[in-house]
């Protein structure tokens, strides 16, 4: 009797000893009204892929140069290159006629990276810090490569308030993004 008194207060201080993980999602909003003219086009858009040290759910922050670190206590529900595809699907699709995802043909191909995502705390305060590297490629034509690149106030000095800015961060490169991809579409479009 006492070595299954002793296994079962072993077992409740186990499960009281584990640490409870908070879950966030980037689900960033998108502009609720489509523009007028949705451009005639079939954008193909790949997976992203992302850097090593950003490939995880685990929510990335420094608090000096060259060393990242991750919240023990706070992680993302998926990697941030999987929460990132349907919000560019989503955002994209608003601006043309036809997105679809790689590998169906289309007129042009839109190639992501995240170059890296990641809460920077400087004395009392923090920022985003978001790097979305960007390829469009339109057949028989060299691919065009731009970074997009955003710093994103923290409106709490705790990993939430990271959550918040980094949405916020999304939400503003999806829209240059978004504005950068119809640039480069809508020139070629007038030739024709």
């Amino acid at each position: 009797m006492a070595a299954k008194l002793f296994v079962l207060v072993l077992l409740l201080a186990s499960c009281a000893s584990q640490t409870r993980i908070d879950l966030f999602t980037l689900d960033a909003p998108v502009a609720s009204k489509p523009p007028r003219d949705m451009l005639p086009a079939t954008l193909v858009v790949g997976s992203p892929s992302v850097l090593p040290g950003y490939d995880t759910p685990r929510m990335a922050y420094v608090t000096r140069p060259h060393q990242i670190d991750y919240f023990s206590r706070n992680q993302w529900v998926a990697s941030p290159a999987k929460m990132l595809y349907p919000i560019l699907i989503e955002t994209l699709s608003r601006r043309f006629q036809n997105v679809v995802k790689a590998p169906s043909p289309g007129d042009m191909r839109l190639d992501t990276e995240i170059v890296l995502l990641r809460q920077e705390f400087y004395g009392n305060s923090s920022r985003i810090h978001f790097v979305l590297r960007a390829r469009i490629r339109r057949d028989g034509q060299a691919a065009e490569t731009r970074e997009f690149e955003i710093f994103e106030a923290c409106p709490e000095n705790n990993p939430y308030g990271g959550v918040v800015a980094a949405n916020r961060a999304v939400s503003v490169l999806m829209q240059e993004l978004s504005d950068y991809c119809v640039s480069l579409f809508a020139p070629a479009s007038m030739h024709h």
